[in-house]
């Protein structure tokens, strides 16, 4: 049974000894906790809900992400490729843990981390001053004269700018409109800004940017002329540059804060450094964040108890096969404790934990995914092995592949071993790839067609292999094909209506095995016969047979689909209605719906074949060119069959999920139990080592 039989627990202990006891809850990690005081309001008013406080508990949290995300954003943590697809926890020791929560003094380093964040925080934002006021400076840079004689004058203004070449000549002569302005073009020197910092690139485009067409100006003009030399100077499309007002030129104050942003880098670089000199401390760091959140939850478990001024009260549940473990802990511990085992009641919302053997256990990934099934139910996962495998197979179908993919399962098995849940992946990718192979051989595809000897020769080892294993090439038979993949639809939903009745069965419900599946199997088969007519010349004993089935089944069906309604006349619409299929657990259109969804496995065999058949030719092209085209041709071939092989593993392991969880899980599973999460120190930060196991 791959759904762990789960008991009731209640455990009766002396007040005292409640947060020993929680430590000793936690410390085993075989009981989920559930909230004690739900349902004991009136028999137990006297009880009440100790109030749990975790502010101390999520300070100390917050000093370990203070320092991980520093870390995090300075220096973070180089993975491995696979270690990079999804996150995996740390397997310890107790003893690393013992010295982590004993030895490390964590509010000196949140100290230290605090000290260099505000160092790093201060200094970045005084360099994105600094590299904003350059920006601005940088073009006006070439200006000689110091900033204290352009806004010294009272009486008379200056104006600086930049005007069109062209537009020189209306500033002076019998045509300009103002007798009192002067104006002088400015000639920037050169290389007076010094060098630009490392890694600093000024802005283009920014004010005071010219071009060979427009030139650099400064206009005196008497204060009280200002307003009309201004709108003047806007219909000669005179743009004005506001300089800064400080001592000297700007040059020097450029270098002034070339020098300061210089001294910035150098003291974040430092900075930096030490940040990443606390690197080394990381895994101590997720050992403690892991250690003080199981604390957390331990307290807060500690929350759902409910005690009086004698007595301690908690409630959970337990696998069946832990009962003796906690009882032997208990009887050593706490033997004035009382511990209580019942039954669920047949309303109890009770979690769910999945035992299956090692060969059946990968597949469970993608019945979690989905959803557990509810507790009284059944796992699906030994049932999906033939199917998910089946449909993987025919949708990668290609030898070459299928051993890439047997290669790259077993280093990610051997890499990852000691996390399950990868290395679990990596067994679902073995079986897929065994798949790959055997389709692959018998549907005639060796990495597309290489096997031809316009490739490798007359008579090569690959075309020999191909011609002795084919049995159907489904891109000259494609009819063919397209019939065994919708065969192998109609038979994953009888399988999946089958699923349905088993399911039904072990409730004890049997009218609805008859009346929701039993039916639909005199039904379906009946409606395949009758539609065969149209493309073939069906016997008509066959077809008597068909109508036969048919007729008795849609019959079986109206009278019970809609049981469930009282009115008599209300039943049999509702019957036929789902007979259809608008409403009720299934229906003609939903059957024919579903079964074309297996074209899919058709469809993503070729995909596969043909995109290899054509990097294959890509490379055929170029083989005869001299000198060169032999290492053109393996370069396309290679790369060309990598991305093939990606894309094409992607694609048959997602419509292969799709063909299950929706065509296939349709049918019969009712997914939503929530699972079964023991109190304990696990998580998705670290695990502890099994004792006995290694996990170098």
């Amino acid at each position: 049974m791959a759904i762990d039989p789960i008991k009731k627990l209640t455990i009766l202990s002396p007040m005292h000894s409640s947060k020993r006891l929680m430590r000793t809850v936690s410390a085993l990690g075989i009981v989920d906790i559930i909230d004690a005081g739900e349902g004991l309001e009136q028999t137990a008013p006297d009880m009440k809900i100790k109030g749990v406080a975790t502010e101390d508990i999520d300070d100390v949290l917050r000093k370990i992400d203070s320092v991980l995300n520093l870390l995090r954003t300075y220096a973070p943590d180089e993975q491995g490729f696979f270690q990079g697809l999804t996150p995996v926890p740390q397997i310890i020791e107790r003893r690393e843990l013992k010295e982590a929560t004993e030895d490390y003094d964590l509010g000196a380093r949140s100290r230290l981390a605090s000290e260099l964040d505000e160092i790093l925080r201060r200094s970045e934002r005084a360099k994105g001053d600094i590299e904003n006021r350059l920006t601005t400076l940088m073009p006006l840079c070439g200006l000689s004269f110091a900033m204290e004689d352009f806004h010294r004058p009272r009486r008379v203004r200056l104006l600086f700018g930049h005007l069109p070449r062209k537009n020189l000549e209306h500033l002076s002569g019998p045509t300009s409109p103002w007798a009192n302005i002067a104006w002088e073009l400015i000639e920037e020197t050169p290389d007076n800004c010094g060098t630009y910092p490392s890694g600093f690139k000024p802005a283009r485009g920014g004010q005071g940017t010219a071009n060979k067409d427009t030139v650099k100006i400064l206009i005196a003009v008497l204060t009280d002329d200002v307003d009309e030399v201004k709108d003047g100077l806007s219909r000669l499309s005179f743009l004005e540059t506001e300089l800064p007002d400080f001592s000297g030129t700007i040059g020097d104050h450029v270098r002034s804060l070339q020098e300061d942003l210089i001294q910035l880098s150098s003291t974040i670089d430092e900075t930096i450094g030490k940040v990443r000199e606390l690197a080394a401390d990381r895994r101590i760091l997720i050992i403690l964040k892991a250690f003080w959140t199981a604390a957390r939850n331990e307290r807060l478990a500690l929350g759902k108890t409910i005690g009086g001024k004698w007595v301690h009260l908690l409630t959970g549940y337990i696998r069946a096969r832990d009962v003796g473990h906690l009882q032997t802990a208990f009887a050593r511990e706490f033997p004035d404790s009382v511990i209580i085992l019942e039954d669920p009641s047949e309303d109890e919302n009770v979690p769910v934990s999945l035992s299956l053997p090692k060969v059946f256990r990968p597949l469970s990934l993608l019945v979690e995914m989905f959803g557990l099934p509810p507790y009284r139910s059944f796992d699906p996962t030994p049932y999906l092995h033939i199917n998910f495998y089946l449909f993987f197979g025919i949708c990668f179908s290609d030898v070459g592949y299928g051993l890439m993919l047997i290669a790259t399962s077993l280093y990610l098995i051997k890499r990852t071993k000691q996390y399950q849940g990868v290395a679990d992946f990596g067994r679902i990718l073995l079986g897929g790839g065994i798949s790959t192979v055997i389709f692959g051989a018998l549907l005639g595809s060796w990495f597309g067609d290489l096997y031809m000897e316009k490739y490798l020769g007359e008579n090569n080892l690959l075309l020999r292999l191909q011609s002795f294993f084919v049995v159907l090439d489904p891109i000259s038979k494609t009819i063919y094909a397209l019939l065994i993949a919708l065969l192998i639809g109609i038979l994953n939903q009888f399988f999946g209506i089958a699923l349905r009745m088993y399911g039904t069965i072990r409730k004890g419900d049997w009218k609805s095995a008859v009346f929701d599946g039993f039916f639909w199997y005199l039904t379906l088969p009946g409606l395949l016969i009758l539609v065969s007519k149209l493309f073939i010349d069906t016997p008509q004993t066959l077809f008597r047979t068909g109508l036969a089935l048919f007729g008795a089944g849609a019959l079986g069906l109206i009278l019970t689909q809609g049981r469930d309604l009282k009115n008599p006349v209300a039943r049999i619409l509702g019957g036929m209605v789902s007979l259809y299929g608008i409403v009720g657990s299934y229906g003609i259109t939903a059957f024919i719906g579903d079964v074309l969804s297996y074209c899919r496995l058709l469809a993503l065999g070729l995909t596969t074949s043909i995109v290899g058949t054509t990097f294959n030719m890509l490379g055929g092209l170029l083989k005869d060119i001299p000198y060169a085209g032999f290492f053109c041709f393996i370069l396309i071939v290679v790369v060309g069959h990598l991305f093939n092989f990606v894309i094409s593993l992607l694609g048959a392991f997602v419509h292969s999920m799709r063909l299950i969880f929706v065509e296939f899980f349709g049918r019969f599973y009712d997914a939503g139990a929530r699972p079964f999460q023991p109190l304990g120190f696990d998580s998705p930060l670290c695990e502890m080592k099994k004792e006995g196991t290694n996990n170098g």
